[in-house]
């Protein structure tokens, strides 16, 4: 370390000339001190309004779809989910449709002995319907349906002048336990594509006669975009194999785009619980716990976004 010298600046020759400059650097490093201090005061205030900012945006719910709007469930597990957006007033009874790929009420209680007939019992009380042995990735053949067999017949005569605006498929997997991821991200892969084929099929037969029944009164497309098609909905959870699954990538060979996509929040729908394919057991991290995200999907009708209308947007669309 250098000795400090002794002296005046005021003083004459070298010495005093070494101590101006101590004393200049003294005065330099005491600037310096103070804008590092006003800085670090500014980086301090900057991260307290980003976090404030980024706790306002989760204490902001987020519901894929409207409340008035029209939906079906595909894929559900012990229906919880379907009970939680009941509760939370997300969606009306008559406008929810829920389906499994299960064969029946026995099947799913054996699945889920602790949690599914309370739920099913609830949406039965709310005249909810629901149906059983529904392959998402089928979704016309499995409800049957044909031109002596329409949605609108399928349905009841409530659903003469709806159109069928959302449908929603809760993380998806096959249930399969592959070892050989890429056998495992291709099966995967194919599930979303046949999930965003089936729905475009679905949405061409539900709402063909909707479309042309301008009569009824009912404001036709509130959610929709062009050509009677709907939005289609898709949670996934974050990293991999579920990034490798592409479902952006396999949503664009399907002639769709995404609309927005949004952070899974699991407080949002209270009561549900994420359960695996197969059984009641929880997954080796509780599902609320892990990060997941929510897409949306419409048809690419080739026109670019509104940069505007998303940056006004609540969700951190993509």
């Amino acid at each position: 370390m250098a000795r400090k010298l002794k002296g005046k600046a005021s003083a004459k020759g070298l010495k005093g000339a070494l101590a101006r400059y101590q004393e200049s650097e003294q005065t330099k490093a005491k600037v310096k001190r103070k804008l590092e201090h006003e800085s670090s005061k500014g980086k301090s205030s900057k991260q307290v309004n980003r976090n404030r900012k980024l706790q306002q945006e989760h204490e902001k719910k987020f519901v894929p779809f409207l409340p008035d709007s029209t939906l079906l469930l595909v894929g559900e597990g012990d229906f919880s989910f379907a009970k939680s957006i009941l509760d939370c007033g997300y969606i009306k009874a008559e406008n929810l449709i829920i389906t499994s790929y299960d064969s029946g009420v026995k099947e799913l209680e054996l699945k889920y002995p602790k949690s599914f007939r309370e739920n099913y019992d609830y949406l039965v009380s709310e005249s909810v319907r629901i149906f059983f042995n529904i392959d998402a990735t089928k979704l016309v053949s499995s409800f049957k349906l044909s031109k002596k067999n329409p949605w609108q017949k399928v349905m009841g005569p409530e659903w003469k002048a709806k159109p069928l605006e959302n449908v929603l498929f809760n993380f998806p997997h096959t249930g399969h336990g592959i070892k050989d991821q890429d056998r495992n991200i291709r099966e995967h892969q194919e599930l979303l594509f046949g999930y965003f084929d089936s729905c475009k099929q679905l949405f061409k037969l539900a709402n063909k006669k909707v479309g042309d029944d301008h009569l009824s009164g009912y404001e036709v497309g509130k959610e929709q975009s062009s050509d009677d098609m709907g939005r289609i909905i898709l949670s996934l959870f974050a990293g991999d194999p579920y990034d490798s699954w592409q479902p952006k990538v396999l949503a664009k060979e399907n002639g769709l785009k995404l609309e927005r996509s949004h952070k899974f929040q699991w407080d949002t729908f209270p009561g549900y619980r994420h359960r695996r394919t197969n059984n009641e057991q929880d997954t080796t991290k509780p599902a609320a716990e892990r990060e997941a995200r929510i897409f949306i999907f419409e048809k690419n009708d080739g026109k670019r976004h509104n940069q505007s209308k998303r940056r006004s947007n609540d969700s951190d669309s993509e």
